[in-house]
């Protein structure tokens, strides 16, 4: 289950090279692209101060992703997007107060080894001022099966300078989770979600573009985490994001600027905000330098408890570090290189999660912040064709 988040990291924006005074209405693609990535993402070892039992070694993740975009007749396109996951490692059972008052975990004993594969297939109408698009996705692991499908459109208005998207989306997921008898855990939950968004796009001038935008997600059915002792959430879930995104192109450093932001509540009580800031320097005609730096930060949840209390049983609670007040920073470099009808691009990413980083870090649950707080690396290849 930890592995169909790794997907969201491994997506990245493409650089505006310039802005034309007066945007050009949606054509469909003349030409086929084919992609291949993969990627490595590799977490620290739990430090052995804050281990009682289990292994420290957490997840790893290599991710291949493969992604075929077909032009369809003068107005369609299809695409279709596959990815396959193996993930291993040990994840952070339970937390405990000690003696000394610190906090310690119990992790998985048994090293974790499992798959994840989808396949994503998506189609797309082009109009005269605007597009139209449908997607259906399946997902199957050996514990979780999923699938979504989703709608979405976009009208341009004011001279193609001003356009408006909006979409809907489902999706049904199946739980299953491995020795659910030995571990007494659930044997069979079920979970769904609905979400719907807005926004809207506004070139200002030749060399910049800003876009708005609302999500709203509600999730409702089994919410909590098998894999974590006595868990115990909520049945439903309504998430609200709220992003805005600012591209600039400045024409002296031949380079664009890219800066968004992002505030996120929830009905578990977690309040976030991102703030990601990238600049794609071009040098000479086909190489392309990306550094980037990211900063986070969230508000525990409600029912969110650093430790456990054996000899308290509450109805809602939770010890997972990401239902936790914390904050996380991370830098990130991304070279793309562009040879005839090739593109290579090569990234790395550091992260490093704290309470310290944290905005309003000394509000934490009985001062103690949760010792599972995760740092990781992150290492993708890419390759392009169009043909």
């Amino acid at each position: 289950m930890k592995s169909r988040t790794l997907l969201a990291l491994t997506a990245s924006a493409m650089a505006l090279p310039g802005l034309t005074s007066q945007a050009r209405a949606d054509a469909a693609p003349t030409e086929s692209i084919i992609s291949y990535r993969v990627s490595s993402y590799q977490e620290d070892d739990l430090p052995l101060v804050h281990r009682l039992a289990g292994s420290r070694e957490r997840y790893d993740i290599d991710v291949h992703q493969l992604r075929l975009l077909l032009p369809v007749g003068e107005s369609y396109s299809l695409t279709l997007n596959s990815s396959y996951e193996s993930m291993s490692g040990a994840s952070p059972w339970y937390a405990i107060r000690r003696i000394d008052g610190s906090a310690g975990i119990v992790m998985s004993g048994a090293t974790i080894s499992e798959q994840r594969r989808d396949l994503n297939i998506s189609g797309r109408k082009y109009l005269e001022n605007g597009t139209l698009g449908a997607n259906l996705a399946v997902s199957h692991e050996n514990d979780y099966d999923s699938m979504s499908g989703g709608f979405d459109a976009e009208r341009h208005f004011n001279d193609n300078l001003t356009t408006l998207a909006a979409g809907l989306s489902y999706s049904s997921d199946e739980i299953d989770p491995s020795d659910a008898e030995l571990f007494n855990r659930v044997t069979d939950e079920s979970k769904h979600s609905e979400s719907v968004f807005m926004s809207v796009s506004q070139i200002l001038n030749q060399t910049s573009v800003i876009q708005t935008g609302l999500n709203i997600t509600h999730l409702s059915g089994y919410l909590s985490d098998p894999y974590k002792l006595n868990d115990r959430r909520p049945d439903s879930r309504t998430q609200t994001a709220w992003t805005t995104s600012w591209r600039k192109y400045l024409a002296g450093a031949d380079a664009a600027l890219h800066a968004d932001y992002r505030y996120f509540h929830d009905s578990f009580g977690i309040n976030s905000h991102t703030i990601d800031l990238n600049w794609y320097q071009n040098i000479g005609a086909s190489l392309q330098v990306i550094p980037g730096l990211r900063y986070y930060t969230q508000t525990e949840a409600d029912f969110f408890t650093p430790t456990l209390n054996f000899a308290v049983t509450l109805p809602l609670q939770a010890t997972d570090y990401r239902l936790s007040n914390y904050g996380a920073v991370s830098g990130s470099l991304k070279l793309q290189w562009q040879v005839q009808d090739f593109t290579l691009s090569l990234s790395a990413e550091r992260y490093h999660a704290n309470s310290d980083y944290a905005i309003n870090h000394g509000a934490i649950s009985d001062g103690t912040q949760s010792p599972a707080l995760v740092s990781f690396n992150r290492y993708s290849f890419g390759l392009d064709f169009q043909f």
